[in-house]
């Protein structure tokens, strides 16, 4: 209990705070079947998929795995060096505005919309504005906190890093995605550092989202000798010390000694993480109201699931509106498909409507078109 009490007491306002075979009939009973009359038709053959190309198929699983920065880059490189997209090629793009979109990067975004409306010859996908937005942390499915960086890291981070440790103190894990971030400076790393302080202190699992993205941002601000931003310095090597990128960091421990006159920070070996849903969830299941899926379903469990075997009782036909769903990480796509399968083997025809571009395309890889309709948003 003191543990949780660490993690909400702090204070972040500030800166420098932080069926049997039919019977055979007998010879007797047997008739001619006259020569006329057209055979049966044979059964219709299940349609051949087209496998995805490599590219977006390596984009919707990193995007899957939480790496947005890594799924842009891969898209981006395939469709300027000109890979061979094949019939994918409107999927492929499709795919990169999303990640575009999510990522907040409008100048990029209309950039491709003019090339794209050149190429197509049709009008490109829209800038959504409602998902531009601050800070922000949630709950979501399967025990985790899920935090949304975005802009600048400074003293503004302290209001959604104080709901952060309300919301650690009854999660497994707490994700953080930097991916949105722009800038930093030394109150917003001495801020995080405090958090991450107290989340080590209570003993809660936290993970970074595209780490090397900010260790770029503030090793372009670190000089080697300037004694000034040391929770930067700090912050950096914690990021590199996630990222599992040991070489990286004794380099900018020996910078870190050098400039503070201190022995450098040792590095630490983490244990490799495991991608797997937790066995039980005390969290609230996904969203429904019909059946629909929101937000971001990290580390969803069968059991989270239902809601939607109870709504489904006495039909047999039904979409899952997935137009608000913003990712479903590799656990939740498991623990779903799971559930698509038995109600499909119950004789359920199941939709999943609404699905954006590139998550429809992670759970083609995983199976899901085998059990139910996929249908993405139109490009």
């Amino acid at each position: 209990m003191a543990d949780e009490d660490d993690l909400m007491s702090l204070d972040f306002t500030v800166p420098g705070a932080f069926d049997t075979p039919p019977a055979q009939p007998a010879a007797s009973e047997l008739a001619l079947v006259p020569l006329n009359e057209p055979s049966p038709p044979p059964p219709p053959e299940p349609p051949v998929r087209a496998p995805l190309p490599p590219a977006l198929a390596e984009a919707a699983t990193l995007y899957a795995a939480g790496q947005e920065l890594d799924a842009m880059r891969r898209l981006e490189s395939a469709i300027k060096s000109g890979e061979d997209l094949g019939d994918a090629a409107l999927r492929a793009w499709g795919g990169l505005f999303d990640l575009l979109q999510v990522l907040g990067r409008r100048p990029a975004f209309d950039a491709l919309a003019l090339t794209f409306a050149r190429r197509f010859e049709k009008s490109p996908p829209a800038w959504t504005a409602a998902a531009e937005g601050e800070h922000s942390a949630t709950e979501t499915t399967g025990g985790r906190a899920h935090v949304s960086l975005t802009g600048a890291l400074n003293a503004r981070v302290g209001e959604v890093l104080k709901q952060t440790m309300k919301l650690a103190a009854t999660s497994t894990m707490v994700r953080m995605d930097l991916a949105k971030l722009e800038d930093a400076d030394n109150d917003g790393a001495t801020l995080m550092m405090r958090a991450l302080a107290a989340l080590k202190k209570a003993r809660k699992e936290f993970v970074f989202g595209s780490p090397d993205h900010l260790a770029q941002i503030l090793s372009a601000k670190l000089v080697v000798g300037e004694r000034s931003n040391e929770a930067m310095w700090l912050l950096l090597l914690e990021l590199y010390q996630q990222a599992y990128r040991q070489e990286a960091f004794e380099e900018a421990a020996v910078n870190y000694a050098i400039t503070f006159e201190v022995s450098p920070p040792s590095w630490e070996a983490l244990p490799e993480r495991r991608d797997e849903a937790p066995e039980l969830s005390s969290q609230p299941p996904p969203k429904a109201g019909g059946f629909s899926l929101h937000d971001q379903l990290l580390g969803a469990a069968v059991a989270d699931f239902a809601p939607l075997e109870a709504v489904l009782a006495g039909r047999e036909e039904f979409d899952i509106d997935a137009r608000k769903l913003v990712r479903i990480d590799p656990p939740s796509a498991k623990s779903l498909l799971e559930v698509l399968k038995r109600l499909q083997a119950a004789g359920k025809k199941l939709r999943i409507v609404g699905l954006s571009t590139l998550i429809a395309a992670f759970l083609e890889l995983q199976g899901f078109a085998d059990v139910a309709e996929l249908r993405a948003k139109a490009i």
